[in-house]
């Protein structure tokens, strides 16, 4: 879906993007679906001492230990954490990881002709990790790019605490 940057690439018109959609605080968010392993309900999540503010815990998804990462506090949307039902299991910068998230919608095919580049007004180096607005039936979509909505150093920090370093 995108290229170098976290830009999308275009190819042609009739070109769609494959997304799962999922939902924070009321907004619509969607990441590639190649990158979705599976979407589970939400476990116990155990909580890691000294992980980053973005990692909420991990969990035991058959017999793996899987970090799980809370996109409300990475986004910083606020709200209640609470809410979060179930986890998208995805590959981040080459390693599974959960996203926790209050709900799954579907997973649907936009037309790359409805997305845009975020707003110019929407600024700052947090929202590197937006690669675009997609213009659906009921309202918008916010699209991801996970390999840049979590920053090496925080992934690093996980790998070394689920491998004992």
């Amino acid at each position: 879906m995108s290229g170098p940057g976290g830009e999308l690439q275009p190819r042609g018109e009739d070109w769609e993007l494959q997304v799962v959609l999922f939902e924070i605080e009321g907004v619509t968010y969607g990441v590639e679906v190649d990158r979705v392993l599976e979407v589970i309900l939400r476990p116990e999540v155990s909580r890691v001492p000294s992980a980053a503010a973005c990692v909420e815990g991990v969990i035991n998804l058959r017999g793996s230990v899987i970090p799980v990462l809370d996109l409300r506090q990475r986004l910083r949307l606020g709200g209640d954490a609470s809410r979060a039902t179930h986890i998208v299991i995805a590959l981040v910068q080459g390693t599974v990881a959960g996203l926790s998230v209050d709900g799954v919608l579907q997973v649907a095919r936009i037309p790359v002709a409805s997305v845009a580049p975020p707003p110019a007004a929407i600024t700052g180096p947090d929202v590197r990790y937006v690669e675009g607005i997609a213009k659906l039936e009921g309202g918008l979509c916010v699209l991801l790019d996970l390999d840049l909505a979590l920053r090496p150093e925080e992934l690093l920090a996980v790998r070394g605490d689920l491998d004992g370093k």
